[in-house]
């Protein structure tokens, strides 16, 4: 008496394969076609060289720093993160470049001031985010970093 179900076998079937390679190949395709962006408004733009840009942060609530017996100041409270030293990133869809706060100055009129260069700053792109230590990245565009000094009050 034969079996209802024939034994397995460890062979598959040449059909099986051809499948599976055909698949591959299929997602291969697709993956390769799909490696740059589709469309004009979601492609990078070329980086054009690199520029400089420098600024000024001001921390301008009298609560939100502390003055040294120097004349300098650090941040405090939620500005605990703006002190010498401090990060600044500038990010891009090409890259990024970081520098550092330096010189903090407190004045008479109540407000802390750090001066900022960061250098390598990838050019050509459309959209530039400016963040200093924790704080929330700022949106500017190529001219706006290049024009004059950046100023971003932090109150």
């Amino acid at each position: 008496m034969q079996p209802l179900h024939p034994e397995p076998t460890s062979r598959r079937p040449v059909w099986t394969w051809a499948g599976a390679a055909a698949g591959l190949a299929l997602a291969l395709t697709a993956f390769l076609n799909n490696s740059e962006p589709r469309t004009p408004a979601a492609a990078r733009a070329p980086i054009t060289g690199t520029f400089v840009v420098s600024g000024v942060v001001l921390l301008g609530d009298r609560d939100s720093f502390t003055r040294d017996d120097h004349g300098g100041c650090a941040g405090t409270g939620s500005h605990a993160d703006v002190t010498d030293g401090a990060l600044v990133l500038i990010t891009t869809t090409a890259g990024f470049a970081s520098g550092t706060l330096t010189g903090p100055q407190a004045f008479s009129d109540g407000t802390c001031r750090f001066l900022f260069s960061v250098q390598g700053v990838p050019g050509g792109q459309t959209t530039y985010l400016v963040m200093v230590g924790e704080h929330g990245p700022r949106q500017y565009t190529e001219r706006e970093l290049t024009g004059a000094l950046v100023n971003l009050r932090l109150d």
